[in-house]
């Protein structure tokens, strides 16, 4: 392939950014509502947060400590780093237009499924990209 015949494609499709503090509120509510249904996901995730129509879900990873080695993040509770386990991001008010993305070495963001939120949730589950 001709570096000429490349394009880029582009979508349209835009994160929604303006909700309300209630909106936001619920739609946590409604993430840890379908988290609680999983077994694998529930048991990884440690946090959640909402940014600018993003949905990302944390999981606390303890390192081995070698004498000597310092770390450059500060340390939860003395022995804990927090990492992104994934990311959903939301095009839709109705949450039925979501993306279920994985952060990778690169911290670059790469989308594995598509669908609403639910499935988005699901999918994490059964993914073996989530181990």
């Amino acid at each position: 392939m001709n570096r000429k015949d490349m394009v880029w494609v582009y979508t349209g499709k835009k994160p929604i950014k303006k909700i309300s503090e209630w909106n936001k509120a619920s739609l946590i509510k409604q993430v840890e509502a379908e988290i609680a249904k999983t077994t694998k996901v529930k048991k990884a995730i440690s946090r959640i947060s909402y940014k600018s129509g993003r949905i990302y879900l944390y999981y606390l990873f303890e390192p081995q400590k070698v004498e000597g080695v310092v770390f450059t993040v500060p340390l939860i509770d003395g022995k804990y780093i927090e990492y992104p386990y994934a990311r959903i991001t939301i095009y839709d008010t109705a949450y039925s237009d979501c993306s279920l993305d994985w952060q990778r070495h690169n911290k670059q963001w790469m989308t594995l499924e598509e669908g609403s939120l639910e499935e988005c949730i699901q999918k994490a589950e059964l993914s073996e990209w989530f181990e």
